[in-house]
Order: structure tokens, then sequence, then C-alpha cells
């Protein structure tokens, strides 16, 4: 009975918490149909557009019917404006990987009808639960040659019906985005996370991320050479408020193996930092990663939910050269009765 009684504790606690899933689609810009090689190839990464999802790629960027409100995906692996980490707006290596956005969130020719802002758009895996409280997290920095440092950068999640804009390229101050950061991002250097939760409506399923102020709501320091604001974003992620940190499933591999530990899908973009156990200073960031232990190895994560701190260990074991891994064999367990009406046994 005792076994019993903790194998439905070991049930019931596993029912209550919940390891972190991103539910935005390739949340760190590394999955892209091929590199980009110009200005405006957003939809190259896959999963993200802008708010005016009627342009494709292979669309010139040059043709009449060219929206104004595209962003830029911007990859290692890119040429002429689509290239990093030196570009002809700033200079920046992805804060993961090797993809991230380029976009030009602020625009002021001080003219009427000159309008330019961008708007990036990505899908979320599912629509949010309704009554739920979920946390968004993305980063940002400053294009180094932006004529302006601006605030209230954010994030509004709907159901696409912004997409419905007559002009995407104009301030879309009709939308109230549910997270803000009322704060000036000046920095060109380091990642600035802005981070906020909120309750869903239930009809949440997209996510878009740029200025939603007009020209005179905004906070704005100008730097002079350009009339524009213009940042980089990596890594965006919506993850359920009440969900914990998971770094995986113990395993063992061989003597110059690779191996993947965190999230079991979706795990890139994550508001998660990995340490090797006793260790202070991060290895690497992200919902799931990729070690090469030359020694049995413990990992730790770290998952910062809107300051709700949550960790979990993993130890990956690696067998001496020569030295097969053997696993216990189920043939000596035993369940009884069967079938069973209130109580089981299980021995072995």
């Amino acid at each position: 009975m005792t076994k019993v009684m903790a194998f439905l504790c070991l049930i019931c606690i596993s029912s209550t918490l919940h390891a972190q899933v991103n539910l935005v689609y390739n949340g760190s810009f590394e999955a892209h149909l091929r590199c980009p090689d110009t200005w405006d190839e957003v939809k190259f990464a896959y999963y993200w557009n802008s708010i005016d999802t009627s342009w494709s790629p292979g669309d010139t960027v040059i043709a009449a019917t060219h929206p104004k409100c595209l962003p830029e995906y911007v990859n290692i692996c890119g040429t002429y404006g689509g290239e990093a980490p030196e570009n002809g707006f700033f200079y920046q290596y992805p804060r993961t990987g090797n993809g991230m956005i380029s976009s030009r969130v602020y625009y002021d020719l001080g003219l009427a009808g000159f309008d330019g802002y961008d708007y990036l758009q990505g899908r979320l895996v599912h629509n949010l639960v309704a009554g739920k409280s979920y946390c968004v997290t993305f980063f940002a920095t400053k294009g180094n040659w932006a004529g302006y440092n601006i605030n209230n950068i954010g994030a509004y999640l709907d159901d696409g019906s912004i997409d419905t804009a007559s002009r995407c390229a104009k301030a879309q101050t009709q939308c109230t985005p549910q997270i803000l950061d009322t704060n000036i991002i000046s920095d060109t250097l380091n990642w600035t996370k802005i981070q906020g939760s909120f309750i869903a409506n239930g009809t949440e399923k997209f996510i878009t991320i740029g200025d939603f102020f007009d020209t005179g709501n905004v906070r704005k320091a100008y730097l002079g050479g350009s009339n524009f604001g213009w940042y980089t974003f990596d890594d965006v992620s919506v993850i359920a408020s009440d969900a914990v940190a998971y770094a995986g499933r113990d395993t063992a591999i061989k003597p110059g193996d690779t191996v993947s530990i965190g999230a079991i899908s979706n795990g890139d973009g994550m508001p998660c930092w990995w340490y090797v156990l006793g260790g202070s200073s991060p290895i690497d960031s992200g919902g799931t990663i990729k070690v090469h232990p030359t020694t049995t190895t413990t990992y730790v994560v770290k998952m910062d939910l809107c300051g709700t701190v949550t960790y979990d260990t993993v130890q990956v074991r690696v067998w001496p050269a020569g030295v097969a891994p053997t696993f216990a064999s189920l043939s000596g367990v035993t369940c009884y009765p069967n079938p069973a009406t209130n109580e089981v046994t299980i021995e072995g």
C-alpha cells in the first residue's frame, strides 16, 4: 500500500506542475526558408510576417504594391540588408543562435501621410486560455546608426484583427499593447529584456511587436542623422505564468556525443539560463540547449517568468569508452490484482 500511495503522490504532483512551453513558434528566428539577401524579408523566418501578410517570399521590394511595414529578417548567413553582425543600421550579433529581426519601430518626417512603422507579427502554437495568466518576454537592442531612441516598445496579442489595418506602416494607435516598456531603450550593445504578464481572453493567437503610439505619445531622444528609430529583436516567448523550469530527463551518452537537454520541443527563445552545477556563470540560454560533456555532468536551468524564478537539474552521464549502458529489465515487475477496483500493488 505504501508503494501505491507514493506512486499516486508523484502523479498528483506532476499534474499540478507544468514544464515550460514556449507558445511562440520559432521564437529565436532560427528556422528559415532561406538566407536573407535584402531588406524587408521578414517572411523568410518561418511563422513570422508583418501585419500585411499579402507579401510573400519572391515578391520584389521595388514593386508598387510592396507594403512599407516589413521588418528585416537578419541572419549570420545573410547578405545585403539581411546580414549580421555588421549591417547598414547596426553592428549586433543575435542574442542566441544565428537569426534575429531588425525593425523600424519609429518614423517621423514631420509630414502628414509619410508613414514608415514596421510591425513584427508571429503565430502562437494555439489560442491562449481565457482567464489564464501568461508571461511575455522578448529582447531588444537599439540600432547604432538610428536617429531616435524611443520608449513604449510593446507586444500586442490578438486574434489577427490587426492584420486588417488599411495602412500597415501607420502607427497602430487603435491597439493597446498588453506588454509595454515605458523606458527609453538606448543600449546598442547589450540586449534589453522587455517582459510582462497579462490575463488572456481566449482569442489570442498572434503576437505583434512594435510601437503602437503616435509621435506625440512617445518619449524620444533625437540623435540626428536619420528620421527613424531602428531596433533589433530576438528570443520571443509566451509562457503560462504557472510553468516551472524543466531541464529534461537524466540521460547517458557515449564519449564524444552531443545531446539536447531541456524543453522537449519549441524551446528556443525562452527566458532560461543554464549552468553547470556549482558554477556561477551561465553557459548558455534558451529552453533547449546542446551539451557535449566529457565526463558525467549535472546541469541546472534557471527560468525567470516575470519575477518568478524556478530551477531544475538534469544529469548527463558519460559512459567510459567501450562500456555500453545497461538498463533494468521489466521482466521481474508484477502488478496485481488485474483487473483492479480500488487498489493496485506494483512489485519488482
